[in-house]
C-alpha cells in the first residue's frame, strides 16, 4: 500500500536500529491497529517510572549541604556520576527515588547523621524525538510527557510541499523490538482520528508524495522552457 515510500524509509530508520542491535521492522501497523499498537506502548510507559540512562543530566541536593549538592552531572555512557563525598556511582536503571536513597546510605554515619538528599532529572535523554522525511528542518527535538504527533511535525516547521500526509510513520522500540505505526495526519487534523502521543526515541518520517513531486519538478522547468520559447508568432 505504501509502495515506494515507505520501505525506504523503513530500511533507512532500521539500518539505525539494527546497528543498536535491534531486528528490521517487517510490517506497518495502520488504522486501528497502528492506534492500539502504539497505545499499549504509551500506556506502559505512563504506568512506569521513569529509570536513569546514559546521556541524563541529573541534580542532587543534600540538604542544608550544599558541599555536598550538584545542579547538574551527566551519566557518562558506562552509567555512571561522580558524587560529592562518595565518588563514581552506577545509576544507569535506578529511579531517582532509588538513587537518593543509595546516596544516603552512602552518606549516614559516615559524613552525615541524617541525611535528606533528593534526585531530579534536569535532562532526559530519553525525552526526544528524530522527525525526518518529508518536513521543512529535520532533526531532533526535545519533547514533553505530552507530546503529540502534530506537535512533534510542527517542531520541525511542518511538511512541505511533496508531502504525503496520510503516510505518517512513527517507529518505536516496544519491548526491545522495533515496531512502526502508519498514520493520517489529513484525518488527525480533522478531527476524524485522535493525534496520538509521541514517546521519547521514536522516530517520525513524513512519507512522500511521488504525484506531488513530480508536479513541483514540472513548475521548476517551466521557466527552463520559457526561455527556449519561440522569438515569432
Amino acid at each position: 500500500m505504501l509502495r515506494k515510500t515507505l520501505p525506504l524509509a523503513a530500511v533507512a530508520v532500521c539500518l539505525a536500529g539494527c546497528a543498536k542491535g535491534y531486528p528490521p521492522v517487517e510490517s506497518v501497523a495502520s488504522d486501528s491497529d497502528a492506534y492500539t499498537l502504539m497505545g499499549q506502548a504509551a500506556q506502559a510507559e505512563a504506568a512506569a517510572p521513569y529509570r536513569i540512562g546514559p546521556d541524563d543530566t541529573v541534580s542532587i541536593n543534600t540538604f542544608f549541604e550544599p558541599e555536598l549538592s550538584v545542579e547538574s552531572v551527566k551519566v557518562d555512557r558506562s552509567g555512571q556520576i561522580g558524587v560529592p563525598g562518595i565518588g563514581s556511582m552506577t545509576v544507569e536503571g535506578l529511579t531517582t527515588e532509588e538513587l537518593a536513597s543509595q546516596i544516603e546510605e552512602s552518606y549516614r554515619g559516615r559524613l552525615l547523621e541524617r541525611p535528606q538528599v533528593s534526585v531530579s532529572i534536569v535532562d532526559s535523554a530519553d525525552r526526544k524525538v528524530v522527525v525526518t522525511g518529508q518536513v521543512n528542518s529535520s532533526g531532533v527535538f526535545e519533547i514533553r510527557n505530552s507530546t503529540t504527533l502534530l506537535e512533534a511535525i510542527a517542531m520541525a516547521r511542518g511538511e512541505n510541499e511533496i508531502a504525503k500526509m496520510d503516510e505518517v510513520v512513527i517507529f518505536r522500540t516496544i519491548q526491545g523490538q522495533r515496531m512502526a505505526a502508519r498514520f493520517d495526519v489529513n484525518a488527525i487534523r480533522s478531527g476524524a482520528m485522535e493525534d496520538p502521543r509521541i514517546l521519547g526515541n521514536d522516530v517520525v518520517v513524513v512519507g512522500l508524495s511521488e504525484a506531488k513531486e513530480i508536479w513541483r519538478d514540472i513548475r521548476q522547468l517551466v521557466p527552463i522552457i520559457a526561455v527556449f520559447r519561440p522569438l515569432y508568432n
